[in-house]
């Protein structure tokens, strides 16, 4: 190929860019993610500017999968990152985790949901009230029981075997007065 200069890369200036070439020399920024320049300033790409072309049959031509000096970053999409513990807040402090994987019943009867003894309190509570879960993806859950005063999730009741998601920073309501909170 020949050595002739045919633009200047519009990032940073840079002088010699070549039919072929993928990044620019100076700034090391692929061609294929610039804009074309602008004419005299005005905000719309000038249509004669051109960038240099790739021509994958050159022999001068290498795609390269890293720049040099950089180090690979790890995915971050939710397939790659490891679920998380939920945790849940209630109105007396106590705050109760649920691991992925595992389900935790909610009711005022301590042999059918011992993590909760403590909402034996609550007379209003049906014995086993709702259910929270949070599946082995990380994805978390609530499902009423079929409780006689309701279970509540985004200012909806939920019936009977119904379930909802739930996030950080969510409230969930067990009959009239006990909320829960949704805890990071």
């Amino acid at each position: 190929m020949p050595e002739t200069a045919t633009g200047v890369c519009p990032e940073c200036g840079t002088a010699g860019a070549q039919p072929g070439q993928l990044v620019c020399r100076g700034c090391l920024v692929p061609f294929s993610l610039m804009t074309p320049p602008s004419r005299n300033g005005e905000d719309d790409p000038d249509p004669t500017a051109v960038l240099p072309q790739v021509d994958p049959d050159a022999e001068d031509t290498r795609v390269l999968t890293m720049s040099a000096g950089l180090l690979p970053r790890p995915a971050l999409t939710r397939r790659d990152t490891p679920p998380s513990a939920l945790r849940l807040s209630f109105p007396g402090g106590e705050i109760v985790p649920v691991e992925p994987g595992v389900r935790i019943r909610l009711g005022r009867d301590p042999q059918l949901c011992p993590a909760v003894a403590f909402l034996a309190a609550h007379d209003n509570l049906s014995r086993l009230h709702a259910t929270v879960g949070v599946d082995a993806d990380g994805t978390a859950w609530i499902a009423d029981e079929g409780s006689t005063n309701g279970t509540f999730a985004h200012g909806y009741r939920l019936g009977p075997g119904d379930r909802a998601p739930l996030r950080p920073g969510d409230k969930i309501r067990l009959a009239a007065d006990v909320n829960v909170y949704v805890l990071p």
